[in-house]
């Protein structure tokens, strides 16, 4: 009887050696900077809608931070017009057209950590020869116009007399918005590099899996 209650002692000791030592390596993990990018090597991506009978518009979204970068994160959402449902079917041909000349919209958001406030007045995307629309023109233009455009988003633009050094780091939002012919040759590139120029010409680089060449994003095709 002895030599089981031995026995018994001997796996529980394993048993919770064994216990500890799992629940210390996923600790590890957790409070490492990063750990879930390092983990799986990915973005998050979502799609909706839930209902693809009813819901109009359609859209897809990816996020994903960076430990080593002068850039934080970026964010993309993707909407598009899903011409198949019930609510676009019920509109009347003007109502249509309006919807078909304003839809996919596409954007990027950057955060950009630094220990100055700052503005951003271009964006090179390497292997594209893509050029910043100032033409501050209706939806539907820029939507369908045939050059690789994108805009500057000027809700994030700060008043030139905060701009510079400041003591601690801050976190800088960078929006753009491109048309669908930009989309298209971006999705092309085997990796996307991209490149943010501030108002004072310094850059702040990405290079990145092409996350927008998924066969997610294959969704324009069959709409």
């Amino acid at each position: 009887m002895g030599k089981i209650k031995s026995f018994l002692f001997k796996v529980y000791v394993c048993f919770l050696s064994c216990f500890f030592m799992i629940c210390a390596f996923f600790f590890v993990l957790f409070i490492s900077p990063g750990f879930m990018n390092n983990f799986f090597n990915e973005g998050r991506y979502n799609s909706f809608p839930y209902n693809d009978m009813t819901d109009m518009i359609g859209k897809i979204t990816y996020f994903k931070e960076f430990d080593h970068s002068s850039i934080k994160s970026v964010s993309f959402v993707m909407r598009y017009l899903n011409i198949y449902s019930k609510d676009f079917e019920a509109l009347n041909d003007k109502e249509r057209q309006r919807m078909i000349d304003s839809y996919p919209t596409f954007e990027l958001k950057f955060i950009v950590p630094d220990k100055r406030l700052l503005n951003f007045k271009n964006v090179i995307f390497d292997g594209v020869d893509a050029k910043l629309c100032h033409d501050q023109s209706t939806e539907s233009k820029f939507n369908s116009s045939d050059a690789l455009y994108f805009q500057i988003d000027g809700n994030s633009e700060l008043p030139q007399k905060i701009l510079g050094q400041h003591l601690v780091n801050v976190e800088n939002i960078f929006n753009i918005k491109f048309n669908e012919v930009l989309f298209r040759a971006l999705r092309e590139q085997k990796k996307l590099k991209i490149t943010l120029i501030s108002h004072d010409n310094i850059e702040y680089s990405l290079n990145m899996d092409n996350f927008l060449s998924k066969d997610m994003f294959d969704v324009l095709s069959k709409s």
